[in-house]
């Protein structure tokens, strides 16, 4: 005798048999669709971005953006309202006005305290074999066309809102805010430069009560009135302070100054390629 006193072979345990092998088939296939789905927009992976000694974790995930490899429909899978983050495979890069120019830019690996900061981009768009990306070069907000063999694709849902009229700082993860802080921002003579850019290093300072405070996020922006400044290239950043009053006045020479808890905050948090958006 069956179940519920119905004989092994009748036609209705048959059938109940086959209502709870359906019922079972489809719980299978859904369980495996929400692990699916984790993968692709909840899970925090590992890219292959090499974060060298010196440079601050970020995401608890070692500095390093999300990471998305599995496809659907033929597509990589990015979550709406998410940046797309190139970084590059080796320590140089060719970059190219147009795809295949025959004409191209070598760009390196910068090194910091003697360690290499892998070389990142922001991706703008993609065709079949390439990508488009915003540079950390001279002018601002220059854009170019690199390999798509070259790099690797990651992907942030944060991005940093500055304004320099309120003096304001936010960071978003896509629409919500998260934190919000006071800034310092550049003197009239020597303004912290309007555009779209991106986070090119963390690096985390030798002395963090020093000038910058515990930590300096290097943005793809470039000072329009100096070419050099303190041995680099008039690069813009937003860094500490050892001067914690001097947050929410115009006090720098162009880069956006914040108090250490935010920078070390942000240091943590954010990884490279990070979008930044200054507005006045």
């Amino acid at each position: 005798m069956g179940p519920a006193g119905l004989p092994c072979h009748s036609p209705v345990r048959t059938r109940i048999l086959r209502i709870l092998l359906g019922i079972a088939t489809v719980l299978v296939f859904a369980g495996v669709g929400y692990v699916l789905r984790g993968a692709v927009f909840d899970k925090r992976a590992t890219a292959r971005v090499v974060v060298p000694p010196g440079v601050a974790p970020a995401n608890g995930n070692g500095g390093k953006p999300d990471r998305f490899t599995l496809r659907a429909a033929g597509r990589n899978v990015v979550p709406k309202g998410a940046s797309v983050v190139a970084t590059a495979r080796g320590r140089s890069l060719r970059v190219r006005a147009r795809p295949k120019s025959k004409r191209s830019k070598l760009l390196r690996q910068r090194r910091f305290n003697g360690q290499r900061i892998p070389l990142t981009f922001l991706v703008r768009s993609r065709r079949r074999g390439w990508v488009r990306v915003d540079l950390p070069t001279r002018p601002n907000q220059s854009r170019g066309w690199v390999r798509r063999k070259d790099v690797d694709l990651s992907f942030t849902r944060l991005r940093v809102e500055i304004r320099t009229k309120t003096r304001r700082l936010r960071l978003l993860d896509n629409k919500r805010v998260i934190s919000s802080a006071k800034i310092g921002v550049g003197r009239s003579l020597s303004p912290t430069p309007p555009g779209r850019y991106y986070v090119t290093d963390i690096i985390r300072a030798k002395n963090p009560k020093g000038f910058y405070g515990p930590y300096a996020l290097g943005l793809s922006a470039h000072s329009p009135v100096y070419t050099s400044f303190a041995g680099g290239n008039g690069q813009i950043g937003i860094h500490g302070t050892n001067v914690p009053s001097s947050v929410g006045t115009e006090v720098s020479a162009g880069c956006v100054r914040v108090t250490n808890d935010v920078i070390t905050g942000l240091a943590k948090r954010v990884p490279l390629g990070t979008p930044v958006v200054i507005r006045s």
